[in-house]
């Protein structure tokens, strides 16, 4: 705009314009910003609810395994000490059904499939345990049949042996 002959004002169309897109171009990034933003917070909580289902799921099916292989505890305080080399077949087939779904459940982690924040620290230290007390000892190649389970406990260990103990 500019001053004409005394107190008139004359537009500048063509500067007036030009301010115009301007502001709407800044409006238009500053919407899509925020479309941006939400779209991945949306995003981010719909992976979480969805890690979260998963794991609620696979929780039911290790602990329907686990009490399924309840029954045989005694063959495993047998095998950890020494006075027997082998379970009986249904004490195998229950404690294989359990290893190989704690197997899928540490392929997970390994890979990075699952990434809720204190996922590890709830479930390692059960998968840990399992796997010292039951599968290793249940196995012959307990690290070759579960190689997943196995990388598992050789990564997280040391990190979450202070989480819980093991009984005996």
């Amino acid at each position: 705009m500019s001053a004409h002959k005394g107190s008139r004002w004359r537009v500048n169309w063509v500067a007036f314009s030009a301010v115009i897109a301007t502001l709407s171009l800044v409006a238009a990034l500053v919407f899509s910003a925020i479309q941006l933003r939400d779209a991945a917070v949306s995003q981010r909580q719909t992976k979480i609810a969805t890690e979260l289902g998963l794991l609620t799921q696979l929780q039911t099916v290790i602990s329907r395994s686990a009490y399924s292989r309840v029954p045989y505890e005694q063959q495993f305080r047998e095998l950890r000490a020494g006075r027997r080399s082998v379970l009986t077949a249904d004490a195998y087939r229950a404690t294989a059904e359990e290893a190989a779904n704690m197997d899928y459940f540490a392929w997970l982690f390994n890979n990075r499939y699952v990434t809720a924040r204190g996922a590890e620290e709830l479930w390692g230290p059960r998968m840990i345990c399992e796997y010292k007390r039951a599968f290793a000892p249940a196995f012959q190649e307990a690290a070759r049949d579960l190689t997943n389970l196995f990388e598992f406990v050789r990564a997280r260990d040391r990190a979450l042996s202070h989480l819980s103990t093991c009984p005996e």
